[in-house]
């Protein structure tokens, strides 16, 4: 019986995943970094929750599942209300010192309106001084639902496809999400009639970016006559704006569409998070993922796969992590078993700043491996505490993760 061969873990076996040549960085590169707007207070939140709610609450209320675990996550610079311009002027300083170039905010319709959009229209908006770094928004297409843990809830009936609850809680399901033409068309017009003229908004070859969270939801819904016909329809509308057309991105979601894109008029696609994609490929024996091996995982099996799926241009994603462990009920370790009967779920360990910058410079061998396609490189996430991947400075690394990148993309850093 052969031993299996060691797993390659970064940054240690850098040099043996990718030619050292290739590292890098891209000439005109995009570093467009997803960011979730659930940080500040909302209209929407309010509703649901009460006056003042944000997610803050699920991250600063988690507690270790186990030894070592790294919980709750806490902010180095305070819990900073994204609706308030302020916070963006410290955001926008730490993406222009860092390199991150691009902010794509995670855009939500829900009830016939946006929903979740403050940290966008008030925030980042309200900030006077933009320079250098632009954003674009996100169709995030997912239903939604009350962000706690509930004991005893039953899975409903008219969403069968997400959120499968098991039998030690679920999640309460608010709204089915933007589901028809008539919704979607409503969205999409604002997106184009609010955004697409505002300065910086992200472009690629001239056009503004719309990206897509879930291409093969709208598939299943509209049937791929429909969803080109939207798509089409849509570029009429955003070309009768004075734009030259648009550049349709598809994100996480249903990858295993993705032969169908260029087919309904998607022009690029790639992921939300790389790392996830990577840990649940990793062997249900492996309970807690290394997010060394996964990183590497990353670069040796998940890029090639994803880009093989689909002619257009795949543009590769990194991630400084994941666990969202804050989002779900804790419950008592048995022993042996799997991933899947503990923690029931995916949680990465032991992310390192080292480990992330070197995941980053794979990325730059992917573009330059691939010089034809548009030098874009995306990053989840930005803020996203209660899912564990966030660049920003936390009291565990510090400002880490920024540097990093810092030192990947510029060859430097910049203290702060």
């Amino acid at each position: 019986m052969t031993t299996p061969a060691p797993d390659l873990r970064l940054p240690d076996d850098l040099h043996r995943l990718v030619n050292p040549a290739l590292l890098r960085k891209p000439d005109n590169l995009t570093v467009a970094c997803y960011t979730f707007p659930h940080f500040h207070r909302s209209a929407y939140n309010d509703r649901l929750y009460g006056r003042g709610w944000s997610e803050y609450v699920l991250m600063r209320g988690c507690r270790p599942w186990f030894p070592g675990h790294n919980q709750p996550r806490t902010p180095l610079l305070g819990e900073l209300d994204e609706r308030d311009p302020a916070t963006w002027d410290t955001y926008l300083d730490l993406a222009r010192d860092h390199g991150v170039n691009t902010f794509i905010f995670d855009w939500y319709w829900y009830d016939g309106r946006p929903a979740l959009h403050e940290a966008l229209e008030e925030g980042y908006l309200g900030v006077r001084n933009r320079n250098g770094v632009g954003f674009a928004v996100m169709w995030t297409n997912h239903p939604w639902a009350y962000w706690f843990p509930t004991a005893g809830v039953a899975q409903d009936p008219r969403w069968p496809d997400v959120y499968e609850p098991s039998g030690l809680g679920a999640f309460e399901f608010v709204d089915p999400g933007p589901r028809s033409l008539e919704e979607t068309w409503r969205g999409f017009s604002y997106i184009a009639d609010r955004y697409f003229h505002e300065p910086g908004y992200w472009h690629i070859g001239g056009e503004p970016v719309l990206v897509i969270w879930d291409v093969g939801l709208m598939l299943r819904d509209f049937g791929a006559d429909g969803l080109l016909r939207l798509f089409t329809e849509f570029r009429e509308h955003v070309r009768r704006l004075g734009h030259t057309g648009v550049h349709i991105h598809a994100s996480m979601g249903d990858l295993s569409v993705a032969a169908q894109f260029p087919d309904v008029g998607v022009d690029s696609y790639g992921l939300y998070n790389s790392i996830v994609a990577a840990g649940s490929r990793r062997p249900q024996s492996d309970v807690l993922p290394d997010y060394g091996v996964v990183a590497a995982d990353v670069v040796a099996k998940v890029w090639q796969e994803i880009d093989d799926r689909s002619p257009i241009p795949c543009f590769p994603n990194v991630s400084p992590g994941w666990d969202d462990t804050p989002r779900h009920m804790a419950y008592p370790r048995p022993e042996g078993g799997t991933r899947s009967q503990w923690p029931g779920g995916l949680i990465v360990m032991d992310e390192t700043p080292a480990a992330f910058e070197a995941l980053v410079r794979t990325a730059f061998a992917y573009l330059n491996q691939r010089p034809e396609i548009p030098p874009v490189l995306t990053i989840g996430c930005w803020n996203e505490w209660t899912e564990g991947h966030y660049l920003l400075p936390d009291t565990r690394h510090g400002f880490g993760m920024l540097r990093a990148l810092s030192r990947a993309i510029n060859g430097q850093e910049k203290h702060r």
